[in-house]
């Protein structure tokens, strides 16, 4: 039991020490002016491509280069096409047709007017 845990110790502390200078190397802080060890390497950083230059015997960091962000282009947003309103068609009205009046036929009457 010992064992196992003295090696699962030893383990995770390996990886630990292996990891952490991974970890710190991937993210290099690159200051204008300061050394550099590869010439020609290129480095972005905060917005900015260094580069190692040589300067005399020594290799140092160039002033860096902004970096063009794209600007991005405007979608056009969809515009709502509107929707024709359907007009109510006009329902005929019915015109009351005259009917024609009866006229008595052989009638004995006399009319106001007097005739007959």
């Amino acid at each position: 039991m010992r064992i196992k845990r003295s090696i699962t110790t030893g383990t995770v502390a390996t990886l630990a020490l292996v990891l952490i200078p991974l970890v710190a190397f991937s993210a290099p802080k690159v200051t204008p002016g300061l050394s550099c060890k590869v010439l020609k390497q290129k480095v972005v950083y905060q917005n900015k491509t260094f580069t190692c230059l040589k300067s005399g015997k020594k290799l140092v960091w160039s002033k860096g280069v902004a970096l063009k962000t794209p600007t991005p282009t405007p979608t056009p947003t969809p515009t709502p096409t509107p929707t024709p309103t359907p007009t109510p068609t006009p329902t005929p009205t019915p015109t009351p047709t005259p009917t024609p009046t009866p006229t008595p036929v052989g009638c004995n009457w006399i009319s106001s007017d007097g005739r007959i």
